[in-house]
């Protein structure tokens, strides 16, 4: 071997080792069952179970302030003076941004703080509503609130406040479409369409700062935060679309070409960009929901009526899609458990 070529160090430091590596290490034979679950216990020691429940019940108790304080100003309405509700709420607002600023970022209490400084700023709303008669309409009220907190969830960097945002912004999606398009049909499947392409977006940024190494972002559970949303809207447009498949207005157009789309690059993406088979099993349980639609309007459609043939093909077309979906997904596991 030539002397003069170094092989390259690695910092073992450098790696971050949790459940699902060892896992592959195993499947791949690279340690023995026993090395498996030693190295199993040093990363998920039997206390960790203090560690979880300590911060279920700072979520909770602070999910208990935050009610309370709803619950207080909605049953002493009447007994408060105008100025002090909102200097009140002002105030709540002021300890959330000041407890991040003592405890600093990255830490579950500023996690809880910052989501409650950006619930806060709605129950401001809300009562400033309510005192001065704004006669703002119930999107504009979600839209407001969505702008102003938006500057500071980009700056407080914390995954939670993140997902509050993203819901009060899918709220004034939802609302904006039922007050100023209140009609069924193409105008349904514009708001549906909307919030898919909203979320989606943030998805592909999610999964780009994940890939930048931006740790606030990388808890498994913003992934389903956004895949969600985008499967169960896309799901309703697809069965809008094949509820009435004639005489598709422009939105409906749309929205049959942009279901596929969406779809292929949600399997594509979590397949070969990003594997996640819990995110592979959700895109096909919606597809499966889909096609199980599509049958029964075929099977119906010339006005005929449903009777017991009809639904004992659909339950042999079920199992069979099922169970051809469960296999596709255990192979898929696999290959992702052996993939270097």
């Amino acid at each position: 071997m030539n002397a003069d070529v170094t092989e390259p160090t690695v910092d073992l430091a450098t790696f971050r080792v949790d459940r699902r590596i060892v896992d592959r290490l195993c499947a791949r034979g690279s340690i023995s069952p026993a090395a498996r679950d030693f190295a199993l216990e040093l990363i998920e020691p039997p206390r960790r179970w203090g560690l979880w429940v300590s911060r279920l019940l700072t979520v909770v108790g602070a999910a208990l302030v935050l009610a309370g304080v709803v619950y207080f100003f909605a049953f002493n309405w009447e007994h408060i003076p105008p100025l002090t509700k909102l200097a009140a709420i002002a105030g709540l607002i002021a300890v959330a941004v000041g407890t991040i600023g003592v405890v600093g970022f990255g830490r579950l209490v500023s996690d809880v703080a910052a989501s409650a400084a950006v619930l806060l700023v709605g129950v401001f709303l809300a009562v400033f509503g309510q005192i001065y008669q704004t006669g703002a309409d119930a999107w504009q009220l979600f839209a407001g609130w969505a702008a102003l907190t938006l500057a500071f969830a980009l700056l407080a960097g914390s995954a939670a406040a993140w997902a509050v945002w993203l819901t009060v912004a899918n709220i004034a999606f939802l609302t904006w479409w039922d007050q100023t398009h209140p009609f069924p049909g193409a105008h349904r499947i514009g708001a549906h369409l909307s919030i898919a392409v909203f979320d989606a977006a943030f998805l592909v940024a999610r999964e780009t700062l994940v890939a930048r190494d931006h740790a606030w972002v990388a808890p498994r559970w913003t992934r389903f935060v956004l895949a969600v949303p985008i499967l169960v809207t896309i799901t309703l447009v697809a069965i809008t679309v094949l509820d009435r498949p004639r005489d598709l207005t422009g939105v409906e157009r749309i929205g049959a070409v942009a279901v596929p789309v969406l779809f292929l690059g949600f399997w594509f993406a979590y397949r070969r960009w990003v594997p996640d088979v819990v995110a592979l099993a959700a895109a096909t349980m919606a597809g499966l929901v889909i096609a199980d639609f599509a049958l029964f309007q075929l099977l119906t459609s010339g006005g005929r009526h449903t009777d017991l043939g009809i639904f004992f093909l659909m339950g042999l077309f079920t199992l069979g899609l099922f169970a051809a979906a469960i296999a596709w997904l255990r192979a898929v596991s696999r290959a992702m458990e052996v993939r270097p």
